[in-house]
């Protein structure tokens, strides 16, 4: 199958003139001067394993920057410097809150991490008072951890009320169509792991705040590829060791912080209080008058700090650079996987999609060893579905789609 010369659309352009981070030197590959090819954003050699390897996986793990040894070296270096040490390593998180308050478009004390972004969410779920009569609502292509708390509460009354994708579709109006005066919670993410359909935030927003509900928001297929304006939720999660090039142990919980008197964590511990009484009085305390009530003791520090050099190159980058970046190449992806005849459950307008591209196929599993065989990595089925996906990120090029189509020919 020929490769369009579409290829190199907008990204190309945006990535001419890329703003250097203070914090971090990005290796950009030079202009071939051809214009139907995209080079990464960032030099494939500037990551761990990227030889010989295409590597489509974004959406589950992304490899790791080899210059996340320094953050990893710096760490162990801060850490041995006795009781100085807690004071780096929180200056470490205090640099990661407002690095992420950049990239997602609120303040650095609404920010906090967690272990996770199913901790966040549950975080949400605990927190609230529940009475019998009330509604949460999510939908049926949800990841697991954005349905499930919420049938915890099912025996007090409370109501999970799930709408239903139409051709893998998740209309506003349907989710509309559920939400009443006793709607708690809306939870969603921003850009689906199943399907690969990234919700019109801003208009579920509008949507969501004509009614005294909550909105949930899982940013982890969206953060770092795509924009994410998190004010337009109140809550929003999301993992790093995907799209924001991070590692497992430190995911992003914001929340609103007028929305803070609507529930309160579910969690106590001696980094999310303030103690009053002393030794005559060790019960009483208040809470951290910012995000930080939700994390009782201290951070993965390590994941921190990793996650401040992943930040640097994303946020030196600039994420609309790299969001042209992924959807000109997965836009590539789409058509060939169309054109040889498997069921795509991802849009096709570039609004309505991010990095992912996912496609039924019934000999799944052939197709992906196959992939694997010849060092293409994508993702495979999920809860029994015979669904791939293929997720495109800064350091793909055309010549990783061109290997993947080809690939998938065979």
């Amino acid at each position: 199958m020929a490769i369009p010369h579409l290829f190199h659309t907008r990204a190309a352009k945006e990535k001419t003139s890329v703003p250097q981070s203070k914090h971090v030197k990005i290796s950009i590959p030079p202009d071939n001067g051809d214009p139907s090819l995209i080079q990464p954003l960032i030099a494939k050699f500037e990551f761990v394993g990227l030889e010989n390897i295409t590597h489509l996986a974004a959406g589950g793990e992304t490899p790791m920057l080899k210059s996340h040894r320094q953050a990893i070296d710096q760490f162990m270096i801060d850490k041995s410097r006795g009781e100085e040490a807690r004071r780096l390593e929180a200056d470490m998180v205090e640099l990661a809150r407002e690095k992420c308050s950049r990239l997602f478009s609120v303040k650095a004390e609404e920010i906090t991490f967690l272990s996770n972004a199913s901790e966040g969410i549950n975080n949400l779920a605990y927190g609230l008072e529940w009475r019998s009569g009330d509604n949460v609502v999510v939908v049926d292509v949800e990841f697991p951890s954005g349905l499930l708390p919420w049938t915890r509460f099912e025996g007090l009354g409370v109501e999970v009320r799930v709408v239903r994708h139409k051709n893998w579709f998740v209309e506003l109006e349907d989710i509309a169509a559920l939400i009443d005066e006793r709607t708690r919670v809306v939870c969603i993410s921003h850009v689906s792991m199943f399907t690969g359909q990234r919700i019109d935030i801003e208009s579920l927003s509008r949507l969501v705040r004509s009614s005294d509900a909550l909105l949930l928001l899982d940013a982890t297929h969206a953060a770092g590829v795509v924009p994410v304006d998190a004010s337009l939720a109140d809550i929003m999660v999301s993992s790093c060791y995907k799209w924001l090039l991070g590692v497992h142990g430190a995911a992003v919980f914001y929340v609103n912080r007028d929305r803070l008197p609507d529930f309160r964590p579910p969690f106590l511990g001696w980094n999310n209080t303030a103690q009053h009484g002393g030794w005559e009085k060790p019960t009483e305390f208040t809470l951290q008058p910012s995000a930080h009530q939700f994390q009782p003791g201290n951070a993965g520090f390590i994941s921190v700090y990793i996650l401040n050099n992943a930040l640097d190159h994303i946020l030196g980058i600039g994420i609309n650079a790299i969001e042209q970046h992924a959807l000109a190449l997965s836009g590539v992806i789409y058509k060939a996987v169309e054109s040889l005849g498997f069921e795509l459950m991802t849009p096709s307008e570039d609004s309505q999609r991010a990095g992912n591209v996912c496609f039924m196929a019934e000999n799944l599993e052939a197709i992906r060893e196959e992939l694997e065989r010849q060092q293409v990595l994508i993702w495979g089925a999920y809860a029994g579905f015979g669904r791939l996906r293929i997720s495109t990120h800064l350091y793909n090029d055309s010549t990783d789609v061109e290997h993947c189509i080809a690939a998938l020919q065979t």
